[in-house]
C-alpha cells in the first residue's frame, strides 16, 4: 500500500475549515464538506473518491502541559 504524503497545513490560513488534499497537495478548502468535495471532483474529474483526503483543521493550536 502506498503512503499518502501530507503537506504542511497553515493553521492561520485554514483554521476551522475542511481541507481537501490530492497527491500530497492542498487542492481546496471550505466550511461545507459536500461543496468542497464537489468542487474538487469538478476540478479533477480523473481523481477517484479514494484519492481525496479530507482533513478538519483546528482553529488554533492548544498545548497542555502536565505537572
Amino acid at each position: 500500500m502506498k503512503r499518502m504524503q501530507l503537506p504542511v497545513i497553515d493553521i492561520k490560513k485554514y483554521g476551522g475549515k475542511q481541507v481537501a488534499i490530492v497527491a500530497g497537495k492542498i487542492v481546496g478548502a471550505g466550511d461545507d464538506t459536500h461543496a468542497l468535495v464537489k468542487g474538487v471532483k469538478k476540478k479533477f474529474p480523473h481523481v477517484t473518491w479514494r484519492e481525496i483526503l479530507l482533513v478538519s483543521v483546528p482553529k488554533g493550536l492548544t498545548v497542555i502541559y502536565g505537572i
